[in-house]
């Protein structure tokens, strides 16, 4: 029988693998042990199953009575919607006597959240200074604050729940003057930390001031991982316009590499692992060093699919198909829904060999898929997907003819205002030439978008933060007489490796549609809204949300697999092109898009996004698409 600290050990090398579910079943088999306890109730807290984090944080603080315990026990009675009770649960150890200013410091961070579920904005901002003040408090021995990887997260909670109530900005002008007085690391990365929290929000704050932070953290903590990686992160936010930015953010991520060589963290191991792979990846004299990087992240974390497609992509760019095959292949043994793996696996096929060889490969990847189903994949699987192919080939050409004839009568009509403009009065000529002047850039801007999503041209990747570009899109959407657009962004969040005019298009199409469908059902009074959030995606690597929720008619089920369609439409002057396109430009940046509606209901759009550096990304410079940091 193994022993309580082996299945501990055993439980937490399965949840650094992403398996969940493995990690709770070692974790159930400790015997009713406070620390498996405890771990039970984070998993579940993670995994979204609070009725059953709140039993293992309660029966973990039963036997083992702490500060520690009591808090998590709080976290839990917030997640099952308890605010009463969890309100008095994040006070007891507030005023318990003995508790360490971190979980004194998290405990109000619980207070405003709860305070936030209850509409109490100033409550909940008054929290949160008292949670920054324990944070930055007196330490022992007055020693200059250090950062360790639980004050970093903490740090993000806080900067998180004070960015919903509009405070970031303000917390950061508090945790500087601190620093003033005091000094140390934890302060400039609390400062940090708040500034990237405003900027997210849109307010003024700088690149430079938040790297400026993180910088004098480091040279007050030179050994802080989160340090490290967070100023690694920010750097790599200008990697493709500024090489020194690339080569610094290099350095670090190499000694903090060398620095966890042996470390049980293994998710922190291989993220920073995947984040080298992607910048190595940049300069094709690196490949090796990258490929290298690549299996080293594997072999802590064997189920990061994205890092399999991509070592495909390697051994393509330098001639090994079989190798490349190979890849593909346990990347969708990895996660037989990987979209991208899938088009990539597609795009492999050598559509003009003989029949035989084009079905042993259909049935390869069908076997990786689900083994037993390349069994299927005989002569007719393989002239029905030539036919799907050709297929969706026409029905782009003829949805590019639609939205031709859209651009021949918007033409048509700016012809009439210039000929209504000549015969105008002098005084009333600049305002027409005006509207006319704003059609045509419009026009023109619109078009030059919808032809990026079509062509197979090289991506122009950068780092792209998520609220500003979803904030930009809810305005561009709005439109006199349309039903309003309620953004809510989360804070926070991660920064997406992507085209982003490419995303842009494809947001704004999903958020168009479903303006349009609000105005032909019972709500138009009500706002369509817009949400962001940051969830675990493939493998436990991080991701992010962007829910898009209407309340028009909703769509019938038996249309629901035609939506994306090329062609498909159900607007009177539709081009069908728009779903279309978003999907293909958000599957190839390794995202899916999820629906769920229902007739009379409306339809709520889930755009998901992988947006850990550390393994994935929008395009590949070739017509394959990838997955990269």
């Amino acid at each position: 029988m193994p022993t309580v600290d082996a299945l501990l050990r055993l439980g937490d090398r399965y949840a650094a693998l992403g398996l969940g579910s493995a990690a709770r079943a070692v974790w159930e088999r400790a015997g009713g042990d406070p620390e498996a306890l405890r771990r039970l109730a984070h998993l579940c807290l993670a995994a979204g199953d609070a009725r059953a984090a709140r039993r293992f944080a309660e029966e973990a603080a039963k036997k083992r009575p702490s500060p520690a315990a009591r808090l998590l026990a709080a976290r839990a009675l917030v997640a099952v919607g308890e605010m009463a009770a969890a309100r008095f649960a994040f006070a007891a150890v507030i005023e318990a006597a003995g508790v360490d200013p971190s979980t004194k410091a998290a405990a109000y961070v619980g207070r405003a959240d709860v305070a936030i579920r209850e509409g109490d904005v100033a409550g909940a901002g008054a929290h949160l200074a008292a949670a920054l003040d324990e944070l930055l408090g007196p330490r022992p021995a007055n020693a200059p604050a250090p950062v360790d990887a639980d004050d970093a997260r903490l740090a993000d909670e806080l900067a998180a729940r004070a960015s919903e109530v509009g405070r970031a900005a303000d917390l950061a002008e508090r945790a500087r003057e601190r620093g003033t007085a005091r000094g140390g690391a934890l302060f400039d990365f609390c400062r940090a930390t708040l500034l990237a929290a405003a900027q997210a929000q849109g307010e003024a704050a700088s690149d430079a001031d938040i790297e400026a932070a993180l910088e004098r953290a480091l040279a007050a903590d030179p050994g802080s991982h989160a340090v490290k990686l967070r100023l690694a992160l920010r750097l790599s936010r200008r990697r493709y316009r500024d090489p020194a930015a690339r080569a610094r953010a290099i350095a670090l991520l190499e000694d903090l590499e060398a620095a966890l060589a042996g470390d049980a963290d293994l998710a922190e191991r291989a993220r920073v692992c995947f984040l080298l792979a992607g910048l190595y990846e940049d300069d094709p004299a690196a490949r090796a060093r990258a490929e290298e990087a690549y299996r080293a992240g594997l072999r802590l974390r064997p189920r990061h699919a994205a890092a399999a497609n991509n070592l495909s992509l390697l051994a393509l760019a330098q001639g090994d198909v079989a190798a490349a095959r190979r890849e593909l292949s346990r990347a969708l043994w990895l996660d037989a829904d990987y979209d991208v793996a899938w088009l990539n696996a597609a795009r492999l096929l050598d559509a003009g060999r003989p029949s035989p060889a084009f079905s042993e490969e259909v049935g390869a990847w069908l076997d990786a898929a689900e083994p037993g189903a390349g069994a299927l994949a005989g002569g007719p699987a393989a002239r029905l997907a030539r036919a799907a192919s050709e297929h969706a080939t026409q029905s782009i050409m003829e949805a590019l003819y639609a939205k031709g004839h859209r651009l021949k009568n918007l033409l048509g009509i700016s012809g009439a205002r210039v000929r209504a403009a000549r015969k105008a009065a002098a005084d009333e000529l600049d305002d027409k030439l005006a509207e006319l002047e704003r059609d045509l850039g419009g026009l023109y801007d619109e078009w030059a978008a919808h032809l990026r999503t079509l062509q197979a041209e090289g991506p122009r990747l950068e780092i792209v933060p998520v609220n500003p570009l979803v904030s930009e899109v809810v305005a561009a959407a709005a439109e006199e007489g349309r039903p309003a657009v309620r953004f809510t962004p989360a804070s926070a969040l991660p920064d997406l490796k992507a085209d982003r005019a490419l995303l842009r298009e494809a947001l704004l199409n999903l958020v168009v549609n479903a303006l349009d469908a609000q105005e032909t059902g019972d709500a138009k009074d009500r706002a369509v809204e817009v949400v962001t959030r940051a969830v675990a995606g493939a493998g436990g690597a991080p991701a992010v949300e962007v829910e898009i929720r209407d309340r028009g008619p909703g769509i019938p089920r038996a249309d629901l697999g035609k939506i994306f369609a090329p062609g498909y439409t159900t607007k009177p002057r539709g081009s069908g092109i728009g779903l279309a396109v978003a999907n293909r430009v958000v599957a190839a940046h390794h995202g899916r898009i999820l629906l769920d509606s229902e007739e009379g209901r409306g339809t709520t759009v889930t755009v998901v996004l992988p947006s850990d550096l550390g393994g994935f990304s929008s395009l590949a410079a070739t017509t394959v698409a990838r997955a990269e940091p």
